[in-house]
């Protein structure tokens, strides 16, 4: 039986952990054993200062049968979000790795038709798009505003990589176990590792794939870090990656 890990980064996310720990346990359990697949989560504490991890510790105190199921890796000071990640990627053992952000703007849901597809036509790397199936996106200024960039990044790696790509900025990528080493060589931590592993993978010719999946914008007002000049921070990666070596 192959093996799904999904890592859930998190930053002071007490508000909304548990609701999608729930969501996904509920798909891992009922679900993954239909496609012969087991599972794993990893919670990578970035180094929350809130409830996140008491509240997840509390959890498996009450329910001890996920104990061998959901393990927490700490940093023991904020590095970001990616480098959560990276810190993961080091001692990974899976067959197929999912992002989970534990904001609850994503549906676990989707799962599974993204293994099935990444399993039927052999992928090595599958983003989930939100542009391919749209629904319930802030009718606001800046939301919109948002959107537009998010657009901008997706068609200026289209540009570069010689590949459709609606939605370079999901947080829903899915890669291989044989990718392993190639997503520990970006350098960069914060947004920009987006766009950069992007190009990296994309540059070494690995199949490539995408999927529409269920998406729940959260309003303006709920948006953490991201700033208009990370988007062109992303678009100054994605350039500078296409034309530096790494080998």
């Amino acid at each position: 039986m192959k093996k799904l890990s999904i890592i859930i980064p998190v930053y002071n996310e007490e508000k909304t952990i548990l609701s999608c720990l729930d969501n996904v346990l509920t798909v891992c359990e009922n679900k993954l054993k239909d496609i012969l697949f087991d599972y794993e989560i990893i919670i990578s504490n970035d180094w929350s200062k809130d409830k996140s991890i008491a509240l997840i510790k509390d959890f498996l105190k009450q329910n001890p049968k996920f104990k061998t199921k959901i393990s927490i890796l700490d940093n023991k000071i904020n590095k970001w979000k990616w480098a959560a990640v990276k810190t993961w990627f080091k001692q990974a053992n899976w067959d197929i790795f999912i992002i989970q952000d534990a904001d609850l703007e994503y549906d676990p849901n989707d799962y599974i038709p993204i293994i099935k597809k990444m399993e039927t036509e052999n992928l090595d790397i599958v983003y989930w798009s939100r542009i391919l199936w749209f629904k319930e996106f802030n009718n606001s200024y800046s939301t919109w505003s948002f959107l537009i960039w998010w657009i901008l990044v997706s068609l200026v790696t289209s540009i570069l990589t010689f590949k459709k790509i609606t939605d370079e900025p999901t947080c829903y990528k899915t890669f291989r176990k044989s990718l392993k080493n190639y997503l520990l060589k970006p350098s960069e931590n914060w947004f920009e590792y987006e766009p950069a592993i992007t190009m990296f993978l994309l540059k070494k010719w690995f199949k490539y794939g995408e999927v529409p999946i269920h998406y729940k914008a959260r309003k303006p007002e709920d948006w953490k870090k991201i700033k208009w000049t990370d988007w062109i921070k992303a678009i100054l990666t994605l350039i500078k990656r296409k034309f530096k070596t790494v080998k």
